[in-house]
């Protein structure tokens, strides 16, 4: 004859208990894990030391300047120059330059393409004819200088000279036509062409043949 075995009953889990002892061991773990980290010392900031240094200030001395030296200019009076007389320029409207006695002082100036003089009458006077309508070709006419006497004594004028030139160029006579008031002017126009003139002969059928003109020198004086 069998007989049943009776069993005991399961015990019942209190759920409760078991999530409060889990909250209590976990509080517990905190507080010794909070204990066993060391605690550090709080670290002290140097402040490094101050230096005050006194700084004077003390006026700049002055300088006195020595006065300037005052110097003596010495003022020299020039000598006034002496009036001289300015060269002045004789106009000729002829190629011929007349040359005079040289002096100091003006001069006559002759243009360096002067007008060929015009050629007056038709004459013989022993060496053949004279050609009227040639025109004289001046080779050399070298300007005179202003006579030292019409300087001084301040002449001007215009003397019209007639020239006869010969077959080989040369004034052979040199006659005033028309005189500029003054002798020395005069002489001293027809002296330097007589002397210093030479012209290229005239031409007429291929020979040389002796033709005459007129040549006005005109002397001047500029201040």
């Amino acid at each position: 004859m069998a007989h049943a075995i009776p069993h005991p009953d399961r015990p019942q889990l209190d759920y409760n208990r078991i999530a409060g002892n889990a909250g209590a061991i976990a509080v517990n773990a905190v507080l010794l894990m909070l204990l066993l980290v060391p605690l550090s010392a709080p670290q002290l900031i140097e402040k490094p030391d101050e230096f005050i240094t006194d700084v004077l200030f003390r006026d700049k001395p002055k300088v006195t300047e020595p006065p300037p030296k005052v110097v003596e200019r010495e003022i020299r009076k020039e000598p006034k120059p002496n009036p001289t007389i300015a060269p002045k320029q004789v106009l000729v409207e002829t190629p011929p330059r007349p040359v005079v006695d040289p002096i100091e002082t003006d001069s006559i100036y002759v243009p360096e393409t002067p007008q060929q003089p015009e050629v007056f009458a038709k004459n013989d006077i022993g060496r053949g004819e004279i050609l009227t309508g040639a025109t004289l070709q001046v080779v050399n006419n070298p300007p005179p200088s202003y006579p030292g006497e019409a300087v001084r004594n301040n002449l001007t004028g215009t003397v019209m000279l007639e020239i006869l030139v010969g077959i080989d160029g040369k004034p052979v006579e040199v006659t005033v036509v028309k005189s500029s008031g003054h002798r020395v002017l005069d002489q001293a126009a027809r002296r330097v062409v007589m002397s210093r003139w030479t012209f290229q002969p005239a031409m007429e059928g291929g020979q040389p043949v002796q033709a005459r003109g007129r040549v006005p020198i005109e002397f001047t004086l500029e201040r």
